[in-house]
């Protein structure tokens, strides 16, 4: 029955404990009558129990649905009326600008604002009280100030300016700008009141003779160490104590420095009074005796005052002092004082080791220190100074003094030795070999000027001494300085003496001269100081400017004193070749004349040989010539009649003029030291537009006159044929003048010049006219 009674569990409650299956339970179980119906009711009550079970439990649960539903429909009621109270405040709110929201947030607002205005208020109130209290610690300071106790009036300033920065409430305000100022402006108040007392205590006298630093002890009793201190608590103090010092540099140092002859008193006295004696008279004070004094002068006033006095900055500017004067003032020009020098060079070394060892900082520059580093610079930018600025005077002086050369000037080893060496410069090894190897050249004889002769020799000493120069910048530099001198002179004399080369004759020739002795040595140098072989090209600038310069000049003169002659001999001194044979008329014709050879003469004298060469010479009188026969030519030919008795005049007068031309003979003993010379001997002595000062055509030595003059004047007056043949024409029948054009004989005239003097010489016929139209066609 165990397992019918499980089994009938499991039909009634669904549960299963057993092993298997639920009806495996009921395997090999015998049921009889009375079983099965036990069993029976067993399944009857069970199932009764059952529905009861299940009535119960859905009572309860009907009863649960049932509050629940209640609660619901009471929370439904509830938000209803919610949602009613909400419509009703939202009505009661009304619009934004009227409503009670919008009144309800300016009240809020206005809180807010109450409540910010409080705290600000409360924020200025102490803000005014600290500045309250600031206001009387700046009067407490000018108290202090003004009785002396500038010790705490500088403390005082330091607490004020903390104070100041300290309020946070006035930072970047117009209040704390105008607070700072005050409290600089303490500060500058007291640095000036210590330096004011200082500077009470300090007397200084100097003159000529003497110089005086006095300390009045007695008014700086007890005060110093309160002055002091007042400097130390100044924020800017520092500046104080450096002014002091630079005081008694400018009133004191400076002028006893000045001096060239200083003696010191006893530096050693106890006394307030350190004083020196001054000359400029008989010498000057040695190095080591400046230094000794300066270091003196730093010991008195450290044992008066106090050594504090002496910051970096002080320090530094007395080594820069004695720098300038024993040192920068003393730079030698030449290699013997050089090599003296460096026992100069030795005491300043020390002299500033010992007096900036007082100074604070150790890494301070050392001015002295760094001079002597660049002594060899310094050196040789005195010796290019040097020489510039006695190019610059040369080129400037109004001495003209005239160097005449006995001889061609032979340029070769002993010439340049003699150039460049003295007592303390001898030729560099190397410039002697560069020497040795250039071919000898010769420049002709002729007067130059002493300046240029300087210059010159300034040049060639400068390439020497850049020829025993380590440095090859150095060197360089020097090299370029020798352009330089020559260049200063070649641009600066023709700007200072513009005027007088216009009015001398003389001094523009011997200008001339200047340039061609300039530009003969300046192309030497240029070889000397040339690499491989090639002419340097700054050299050659500069020789090319001092030929274009010369021949500038020169032509300049030329062409002035050329239209000078012409109005002398010309139609334009008012009389004309006009009705020639009359006697007044004659006379004055002459009298031109008369005055142009005159003044030809004159100008012959200022520019004979040796004053120029012979070829430059008679180059130049051949421009004359031209100048006083044009006039002439073109005169005549510009008058419409001439008669037989004015051609017979104008023709003598043209071969009167003509005689001009025994001018270009020359005395043979000068002419012969020129025969000579070759061109090839000469540098580069023949410009692009003429610029020669040498030809041997011209200086030869023929010793037939008339043939020789005529010679010369047919090579440098181009006029002179022409004025012959204008006299000849004046003179020969017009058959012969035709037969002369037709000949090529009177080439140099122009078809209406010849018409002219026809028309102007024969009478106006039919021939005449038809020897017109031929002279037209020839």
């Amino acid at each position: 029955m165990g397992g019918m009674d499980a089994f009938v569990e499991h039909v009634i409650d669904g549960d299963w404990s057993g092993e298997g299956r639920p009806s495996d339970s009921l395997l090999n179980t015998v049921l009889d009558l009375e079983a099965a119906s036990q069993l029976s009711q067993k399944l009857e009550q069970r199932l009764l129990l059952s529905q009861k079970k299940i009535r119960n439990s859905l009572d309860e649960n009907y009863s649960t649905y049932s509050a629940a539903v209640t609660k619901v429909e009471s929370a439904q009621s509830s938000i209803a009326q919610l949602l009613q109270g909400v419509d009703e405040l939202q009505l009661m709110l009304g619009d934004e600008e009227t409503g009670i929201q919008t009144r309800l947030d300016t009240a809020i607002k206005n809180e807010e604002q109450i409540c910010e205005r409080v705290q600000s208020n409360s924020a200025i109130l102490q803000c005014l009280t600290r500045l309250s209290a600031i206001n009387r610690e700046l009067q407490d300071m000018d108290k202090l100030v003004q009785s002396g106790e500038l010790d705490k009036a500088a403390q005082k300033a330091e607490s004020i300016e903390t104070a100041v920065n300290a309020m946070e409430d006035i930072e970047d305000t117009h209040i704390a700008v105008i607070l700072a100022e005050r409290v600089n402006l303490a500060r500058m108040n007291i640095k000036e009141n210590v330096l004011r007392e200082f500077h009470k205590a300090i007397a200084v006298e100097t003159d000529s003779n003497s110089a005086k630093l006095r300390v009045d002890s007695s008014r700086l009793e007890g005060r110093i160490s309160v002055l002091f201190a007042a400097l130390d608590s100044v924020k800017d103090g520092e500046n104080g104590f450096q002014e002091l010092a630079l005081y008694i540099i400018s009133a004191f140092v400076k002028p006893v420095l000045a001096a060239q002859l200083i003696t010191c008193d006893d530096a050693e006295s106890p006394s307030s009074e350190f004083s020196v004696q001054l000359s400029n008279d008989g010498g000057t004070t040695p190095a080591a005796e400046v230094c000794n004094l300066v270091l003196s002068i730093v010991a008195f006033v450290s044992r008066v005052l106090s050594d504090r006095v002496w910051v970096d900055a002080a320090l530094i500017e007395l080594a820069q002092l004695v720098l300038q004067r024993c040192y920068l003032q003393r730079i030698p020009e030449t290699r013997t004082e050089l090599a003296a020098f460096y026992k100069t060079v030795d005491t300043l070394s020390d002299f500033e080791a010992t007096l900036l060892a007082k100074c604070a900082d150790p890494s301070t520059e050392r001015p002295i220190q760094t001079a002597v580093k660049r002594l060899d610079e310094l050196f040789v930018e005195r010796q290019c100074a040097r020489a510039l600025e006695q190019s610059r005077r040369a080129a400037e002086s109004t001495a003209f003094a005239v160097y005449k050369m006995d001889t061609h000037q032979e340029w070769s080893l002993a010439f340049v030795q003699v150039t460049v060496e003295d007592a303390d410069t001898k030729l560099a090894s190397s410039f002697a070999q560069s020497v040795k190897a250039h071919p000898a050249a010769v420049f002709p004889q002729c007067i130059i000027s002493e300046s240029i002769v300087g210059t010159v020799s300034s040049a060639y000493r400068l390439l020497n001494e850049s020829m025993q120069c380590n440095e090859p910048g150095l060197a360089q530099k020097l090299a370029e300085t020798a352009q330089n001198v020559l260049d200063v002179y070649c641009v600066l004399f023709p700007v200072v003496h513009r005027q007088q080369l216009h009015k001398v004759p003389a001094l523009a020739l011997q200008f001339f001269n200047d340039c061609m002795y300039g530009a003969h040595h300046s192309t030497i140098l240029g070889q000397l100081a040339a690499t491989e072989n090639n002419v340097n090209p700054s050299w050659s600038v500069v020789a090319r400017k001092f030929f274009d310069t010369g021949i500038r000049h020169a032509a300049e003169l030329a062409e002035s004193e050329s239209r000078e002659l012409k109005s002398l001999v010309g139609a334009d001194n008012g009389t004309g070749f006009y009705n020639a044979s009359d006697e007044q008329q004659k006379d004055e014709l002459a009298k031109a004349l008369k005055r142009g050879r005159l003044a030809l003469t004159q100008l012959c004298a200022a520019m004979r040989p040796p004053n120029v060469t012979p070829h430059m010479f008679y180059r130049i009188l051949g421009r004359y010539l031209d100048a006083m026969f044009a006039a002439i030519i073109d005169g005549i030919v510009g008058v419409r009649d001439i008669g037989v008795d004015d051609s017979q005049v104008l023709s003598d007068h043209c071969r009167a003029a003509y005689s001009l031309v025994s001018l270009f003979h020359l005395d043979p003993e000068i002419t012969c030291a020129y025969s000579t010379l070759t061109s090839a001997a000469l540098v580069n002595t023949t410009n692009e537009q003429g610029g020669s000062l040498f030809d041997s055509d011209d200086e030869s030595d023929e010793s037939d006159t008339a043939a020789r003059g005529a010679q010369l004047a047919k090579k440098h007056c181009h006029m002179s044929d022409k004025l012959v043949q204008l006299a000849d024409i004046l003179m020969i029948p017009r058959a012969d003048i035709l037969a002369r054009r037709r000949a090529g004989l009177l080439a140099q005239y122009s078809v209406d010049e010849l018409v002219s003097l026809v028309r102007a010489l024969f009478s106006d016929t039919h021939e005449r006219a038809l020897d017109i139209d031929e002279l037209k066609r020839i």
